[in-house]
């Protein structure tokens, strides 16, 4: 599959032309000093007396925080977004994350209202909810033919597919990631582990955008032998 990169608003017409979009999203952590900021008072269990294991305690919840700053909405900042299908992948940055959340959610509200099939693995979980809530974070309009409301309750367009809630049948997700999938279904692995993607997003710009590419190429194999495309 032919891959490229680029760094635009989400409008060019290849992408307009796709009959389903496959997507995934990567994201960092915000800056140290925004996230402690941000971060809760770190107490340590009630039981503990000695003021050394009180502090140990406080130092653990303080570096959990910190791991899993890129997986909160409020902690994590979108910095890569790949999407393609059988024709090739894009790979999406931006100047700003404002920006490239901006575009991709109209990207994606357009696709959905010309009746293209938008998807991925786990994106109900995690890549859409991220991205609706930084978009919220940055004041920004969710589009309509994304995410409406039925009763107070969100819901997703029904062109929106998760390949994990398929394969899950709506059981425990655990043992149902890319990695493990991929292996079960003979498709190449992962390119190296999302926790450290922050740390390779900062080191090789190149290889990060190699490791994204491959997760879409992976899910677009997914999506296709779940049916969804």
């Amino acid at each position: 599959m032919d891959t490229d990169s680029t760094n635009n608003n989400g409008n060019n017409e290849r992408t307009k032309q796709m009959k389903h979009i496959v997507f995934d999203i990567e994201t960092i952590p915000q800056d140290e000093a925004k996230l402690l900021a941000l971060a809760p008072e770190f107490t340590a269990p009630a039981n503990l007396k000695d003021p050394e294991k009180i502090a140990a305690a406080k130092e653990r919840r303080k570096a959990d925080y910190m791991a899993d700053a890129a997986l909160n909405w409020k902690t994590a900042e979108a910095v890569l977004i790949g999407a393609g299908d059988d024709s090739g992948i894009q790979s999406f940055t931006a100047g700003t994350e404002k920006e490239l959340v901006g575009n991709f959610l109209t990207l994606l509200g357009d696709a959905l209202a010309d009746g293209v099939a938008v998807g991925g693995h786990n994106v109900k979980g995690f890549d859409l909810p991220m991205l609706v809530n930084r978009a919220r974070v940055h004041g920004l309009q969710i589009p309509t033919t994304l995410l409406c409301f039925w009763k107070g309750r969100p819901a997703w367009h029904e062109s929106v597919f998760d390949t994990l809630e398929l394969l899950s049948f709506g059981r425990s997700f655990d043992g149902n990631g890319v990695d493990d999938v991929a292996r079960v279904f003979g498709l190449p692995p992962k390119l190296g582990q999302g926790r450290d993607f922050p740390l390779l997003w900062r080191a090789d710009r190149e290889a990060a955008l190699a490791y994204n590419r491959r997760d879409v190429e992976i899910e677009i194999e997914i999506a296709r032998m779940c049916g969804c495309i």
